[in-house]
């Protein structure tokens, strides 16, 4: 059976994003224009249907290759992928009194912001509460703020801790702890020794996809981190990573090349 025409012709334009002849940023021809471009599909001198055209285009979009802007028209998205090494995120080798975003999106030339910092207090949910083995209910500290690399939106990130833990340190406050989080529970005798990650792959919710600027059919990438000390866990980070800029890294061991 033949491949169904909006198929052919979204191949086609998906090679041609990904070989790079039509670069981030590029307008897409318009509908009359791709109807007359592909039109040797269906015969010489011929035109494809505009919903033939349409499907392909939303082939693209749901992949997360073009976006359609309003009253403009249709552009190439552009993506520019950062890499999380998971494994000192957040885990105290960004150096001392040092966040470690900050410090992993520099090393790499790339300029980071957190943004929209926010501190509430909440009663854990069954999901919170199993994580960090407490008592649906209890009190906690939620801890959110934005991501940003060079920017543009990359991640959300919600933070929890146990009241006592939180009591009595900069985690209480709703501004930015430039030496960071980990470092601010070493100062207060909570020494982070290890921690779980769970990484689950999902649509995102309509705030999600419009703070990170989502295209239709792009997934995010959620990371449940719990940290813990000698004693217990003392933290549950939340992690929402736009998909389609996003790659995760864990290294095991001493990392090659030390």
């Amino acid at each position: 059976m033949a491949e169904a025409l909006y198929r052919q012709v979204a191949a086609d334009l998906r090679a041609k994003i990904n070989k790079g002849e039509w670069p981030p940023g590029t307008q897409l021809p318009s509908e009359p224009a791709l109807e007359r471009l592909y039109g040797h599909l269906v015969g010489p001198d011929a035109r494809l249907s505009r919903n033939t055209v349409r499907l392909a285009i939303a082939v693209l979009q749901n992949e997360g290759l073009v976006e359609a802007r309003q009253g403009r028209g249709t552009f190439v998205r552009e993506r520019v992928t950062f890499t999380v090494l998971a494994s000192a995120e957040e885990g105290g080798r960004s150096g001392p009194d040092r966040d470690a975003f900050v410090a992993a999106v520099t090393v790499q030339g790339r300029h980071p912001e957190q943004l929209d910092f926010r501190m509430e207090l909440r009663t854990a949910s069954p999901e919170v509460a199993e994580r960090l083995r407490i008592e649906e209910g209890d009190a906690v500290v939620v801890r959110s703020l934005h991501r940003l690399i060079d920017g543009r939106p990359w991640s959300i990130q919600e933070s929890f801790y146990p009241m006592d833990i939180a009591e009595g340190t900069q985690l209480m406050s709703p501004q930015n702890i430039e030496h960071g989080t980990v470092a601010e529970l070493r100062r207060h005798g909570h020494d982070q020794i290890g921690y779980r990650d769970e990484i689950v792959c999902r649509m995102p919710s309509h705030e999600e996809a419009i703070f990170l600027a989502l295209g239709t059919g792009v997934p995010v990438l959620e990371m449940f981190r719990t940290a813990r000390s000698a004693a217990r866990p003392i933290r549950l980070t939340i992690n929402v990573y736009a998909g389609d800029s996003t790659q995760l890294a864990y290294e095991i061991g001493t990392p090659i090349g030390e």
